[in-house]
């Protein structure tokens, strides 16, 4: 396969790969108005789509394919670093949520029925 139909098969795949990076940079350039844990989830679509453009574009050129396995591990490491931590700060807003919630409706006693 020619390199320019590779290539045109990489832009036609980072192109059709908007649909997901481009909310994750609207999540990002958002700050605190989104919660904690879509920031760290954001980043690690950003973070798996560079490395995905930069990998492809290292096997473009040419280079030795081990030297494009480097940062497409690096990369996946720290895809997975976020995704954790990302899934990790949800856990805890789910827990802060369920007691807010619960301080507002408490739930009946055990051996009581709600309507008494």
């Amino acid at each position: 396969m020619s390199h320019g139909v590779l290539a045109a098969g990489v832009l036609a795949l980072l192109a059709a790969g908007n649909v997901w990076y481009l909310p994750a940079y609207v999540d990002l350039r958002a700050g605190q108005d989104r919660p904690r844990s879509r920031r760290p989830a954001a980043a690690a679509v950003l973070t798996g789509w560079g490395t995905a453009t930069l990998t492809l574009f290292l096997l473009l050129l040419p280079v030795a394919p081990g030297l494009a396995v480097l940062p497409a591990v690096a990369g996946a490491t720290a895809v997975a670093c976020l995704s954790v931590r990302s899934r990790l700060l949800r856990a805890r807003e789910r827990r802060e949520e369920e007691a807010c919630w619960s301080a507002l409706f408490p739930a009946p006693a055990a051996g009581r029925r709600a309507t008494d």
